[in-house]
């Protein structure tokens, strides 16, 4: 089951259709208490991508632990499951680690280490960075504090805060091509004039750069023009 408040919120639908997918993915695979033992082989059976993994991480659909298992944030506002078809579920220590929110979202009691999403396919854990909520209403991804960078990243833009490891930078070259250094700049002169910080800036700068690429196919279709750069720096996720 699935609550619309959920899947019907704005950030559940501004993220791309594949994260979407995986996300059900996820909670049609969850016992009755939405943890998931296996999600890296749900990734591989329906072909998600660990962008797209990284994605429900950073916009707190999913909770991540230590061990690789997973939690639905938001199972128990998804689902109802009466006390005599229950089964609790088998991942107790991870379960321990866990609050219910009056939001009725589940919330990490503390700090949990976690590893680099990128070795999935070679590694026994899933995760990234240290995550302190797993909830929408936190908003876009964004911390109260500046996270501590990921191992063995560089620092990118006017004011060196986009923190990024050369392999995700050669990733969003390979995917935003010449504006690469468009977005990172962008990315970092915000930062620096909002102070707001961002859990994942790799996971930040692609989804901003999906929403910039809707936005212009848009103008597009209205206009018989081809877009400016002026059109392409407005952007509509600040």
């Amino acid at each position: 089951m699935f609550s619309k408040s959920v899947i019907w919120c704005d950030m559940f639908l501004e993220m791309p259709l594949s994260s979407q997918a995986l996300y059900m993915h996820l909670n049609m695979s969850a016992d009755d208490d939405g943890f998931v033992g296996n999600p890296k082989t749900i990734l591989r059976m329906i072909g998600a991508s660990e962008d797209d993994f990284k994605i429900l991480v950073t916009k707190g659909f999913v909770i991540v632990f230590e061990s690789g298992i997973i939690v639905i944030t938001h199972w128990k506002r998804n689902n109802y499951i009466q006390k005599d078809r229950y089964k609790g579920t088998i991942y107790k220590d991870e379960k321990s680690y866990l609050n219910i929110s009056n939001n009725n979202l589940y919330e990490k009691k503390e700090r949990i280490c976690i590893q680099n999403v990128s070795d999935l396919d070679t590694q026994d854990r899933i995760g990234k960075d240290r995550l302190d909520k797993g909830s929408i209403d936190k908003g876009r991804g964004e911390e109260e504090s500046p996270p501590p960078p990921p191992p063995n990243s560089k620092t990118y833009g006017e004011f060196q805060n986009v923190n990024l490891s050369d392999e995700e930078y050669q990733r969003l070259k390979e995917k935003l091509k010449s504006h690469t250094n468009t977005m990172v700049e962008k990315l970092s002169r915000y930062m620096q004039s909002s102070g707001k910080t961002y859990q994942d800036h790799y996971a930040t700068l692609l989804h901003w750069y999906e929403k910039d690429e809707e936005e212009l196919r848009k103008k597009t279709n209205d206009r018989s023009k081809a877009p400016t750069i002026e059109e392409y720096m407005i952007g509509d996720h600040l």
